[in-house]
Formats: structure tokens, C-alpha cells, sequence
């Protein structure tokens, strides 16, 4: 069914409302990433049923990838970059270890699919299916490459809510077999605020990142130019700016609305057939993650349950989240963590287009 053509801002304000309503509804129900994913299925079922109006999203889409670069990068500074250095051999081996996991994943469902799917999800949709990386980060990918991006979300979604049920009971088993301790990581993180200014120069610089990450053509070069231009920004002058929590809601909100226009009538016909994909590389994931989290335990003096956390599939913010309340060391975690999205968002790419192309 064609839509009659609207007024373009019209179109945006009413479709960034349904976003926000899915929004709503998602963080009602304790989805992870309600924002994100809430728009995108909210306009996705809108796009579904005809009605998404005539809208060029490549703008909105371009500021939200900005924004959620800003807002990765608000973890990269000076401190972390020290910490790092102490514990650049174990970072380095499960980040290694992570990327080697995403490609086996994203492969295993790649060769399920050719049969249980119909073959109807390319081999780029199931790369970044199975990559360790967070869901919006992944999203990004898979819309910079035309992947179905609907595929991908719910996919990464299914991981992220496993591995944050199980969470809780792996901490306890890490309790009980976990003796060596060690003392939580002395976070000299209190640095000086940014200042207005710094905030404008923050803005320069994250934008003209971008567009020239946009203009390289480089595989998520809006959101990638960006936060290396805010992380640079953070560490060239010694301070921590925050990142006000309604901008990440409006960011994510506006990339699902550029997501949702991509869901097509087709996807609700894949639904059924990925359940098992998503059962059978969730658990390959989980197995390899803890495999890898118990190489951690041999190799250093952290306690177990901070292992698990170090290596667990599921978002920055939940893992410190969850650190704090299970007593484990949110900061090591936390530290681990940035290194395997950074080195997904930047590496994995890389690995990804040479097979795809």
C-alpha cells in the first residue's frame, strides 16, 4: 500500500513518537535496550503494516551514530588506558579470544540457516548475528553492509537476556569454587568535569569525526569516527564527561527508527525459523565465554565470579550493573569489557567484509 506523501517533519514527529512509545513499553517490560529496540519494532510493525510514511532517514541516522559513538567513548580515557597497560596480556587474550568466538558463532548459524531458515539469511546477517559485540553496535554494523538488521537485533537480544538470566547463577558457582580473591581495583577515575567549553570542543571534534568516517566510507565510520574523536578529545585533556542518559534515549530511538523502516513484510515469516539458530549459538557463546572466563581465573588472581563477568556476552552498563551487586570488581570488569566492544566495533568489521564481499 503506497502512503500519500507528508509533510516531512510531520512524518518524523509522528513516527519518533510511535519510537517512543515502543520505547515506553519496552523499559515497562525490562527489555534490554528498550529504546533501540522498542522504535525499531514499534516503526518495524508501522513499516509492516504499510503506513510508514515517505521519510529519509539518512540524516537522523547520521546524528545517532554520532551520538553513540559519543557516548562509547566516554569510557575510553586515561585511566583506562592504565589499567589496560597492567593488564594488557589477559585483555588482549580475551578480546582475541571474544572475536574468535563471534566468527564461530556467526559461522555455526550461517550453516544452520542454510536449512533451517531456507537459506534466507546471508552470511553477512549471520557474521554479525553472532558477533559479541552490543546490540546497537551490531545494528550499526549490519545497516552499514544492508544486513537485515531486524534479524540481527532479536538475535543479539536473545544472547543478551541469556546471558544476564544466567549471570546471577553463575556468580554463585563462582562463589563457592572461586577462593582466591583480590583486592578491588582502586579506580582513580574521579577526574576533573568537562566545562562548557570543553563540551564544545567535544562536539566539534566528535562531529568532524564522523564525517570523516562517513566520508571514508569506513565500515561504521559515523559511529567509529566519532568516538575516537570524543576518546581523544577525554584523554588529550586529562578530564570525564558524562553523557546525560535522555541523549542515549534519543540517539537510540532515532537509529531505530532508521532500523524499523528497514523491517520488511518477509521478516515475520523468519520468526519461527530462528529460534533454534538463536538457542544453538547462545549456548555456544555461553560455553565459550566461560571457558574463557575460567582461562582468566588460571591466569591472574581474580576471583571467579569477576571473571565470569569479565568474559560474559551481555552489555557494558548491565555487567557494572550487575558487578556491584553481586560483589564482584566493577572496574576490572568494566575495563575488560571496553576493550572487547572497542575491538569488535574496530577489528570485526575488518574480519567480516573480505568474507561477505
Amino acid at each position: 500500500m503506497e502512503v500519500p506523501a507528508v509533510d516531512e517533519f510531520f512524518a518524523f514527529c509522528l513516527v519518533y513518537a510511535l519510537g517512543s512509545v515502543g520505547f515506553v513499553v519496552f523499559k515497562f517490560l525490562r527489555i534490554p535496550n528498550p529504546a533501540l529496540l522498542g522504535s525499531m519494532f514499534a516503526t518495524g510493525a508501522l513499516n509492516i503494516a504499510g503506513y510508514y510514511p515517505r521519510l529519509s532517514t539518512r540524516l537522523i541516522s547520521f546524528i545517532a551514530n554520532a551520538m553513540i559513538g559519543v557516548m562509547i567513548a566516554r569510557q575510553i580515557d586515561g585511566t583506562v588506558l592504565r589499567h589496560m597497560r597492567t593488564l594488557f596480556r589477559s585483555v588482549l587474550i580475551q578480546t582475541i579470544g571474544m572475536l574468535a568466538l563471534s566468527l564461530a558463532c556467526g559461522g555455526a548459524m550461517y550453516a544452520i540457516c542454510g536449512t533451517a531458515a531456507g537459506g534466507k539469511i546471508s552470511l553477512s546477517t549471520a557474521l554479525i548475528s553472532g558477533a559479541a559485540g552490543g546490540i546497537t553496535e551490531m545494528t550499526v554494523f549490519g545497516m552499514s553492509v544492508n544486513a537485515d538488521v531486524a534479524v540481527i537485533a532479536l538475535i543479539q537480544l536473545f544472547r543478551v537476556v541469556t546471558a544476564l538470566t544466567l549471570i546471577p547463577y553463575l556468580s554463585i558457582i563462582g562463589e563457592k569454587m572461586g577462593g582466591r580473591k583480590k583486592n578491588k581495583t582502586s579506580s582513580d577515575r574521579a577526574l576533573p568535569k568537562f566545562s562548557r567549553g570543553d563540551y564544545a570542543l567535544l562536539a566539534l571534534c566528535s562531529m568532524t569525526g564522523a564525517v570523516i568516517g562517513f566520508w571514508l566510507k569506513v565500515p561504521t565510520g559515523t559511529m567509529l569516527g566519532a568516538m575516537i574523536a570524543s576518546g581523544a578529545v577525554a584523554i588529550s585533556i586529562n578530564k570525564r564527561y558524562g553523557f546525560d542518559v535522555k541523549l542515549r534515549y534519543i540517539a537510540q530511538i532515532g537509529l531505530g527508527l532508521a532500523m524499523g523502516q528497514r523491517i520488511s513484510p518477509d521478516f515475520t515469516a523468519l520468526l519461527g525459523s530462528l529460534l533454534i539458530p538463536a538457542l544453538i549459538i547462545t549456548a555456544l557463546m555461553l560455553v565459550g565465554s566461560t571457558l574463557l572466563a575460567i582461562l582468566l581465573y588460571k591466569t591472574t588472581d581474580f576471583d571467579l565470579t569477576t571473571c565470569l563477568l569479565c568474559s560474559a556476552p551481555a552489555g557494558l552498563s548491565q555487567i557494572g550493573a550487575f558487578a556491584e551487586e553481586i560483589g564482584a570488581d566493577p572496574f576490572t570488569a568494566s575495563v575488560f569489557h571496553t576493550a572487547r566492544i572497542v575491538g569488535i566495533v574496530t577489528i570485526y568489521p575488518w574480519i567480516v567484509l573480505p568474507l561477505i564481499s
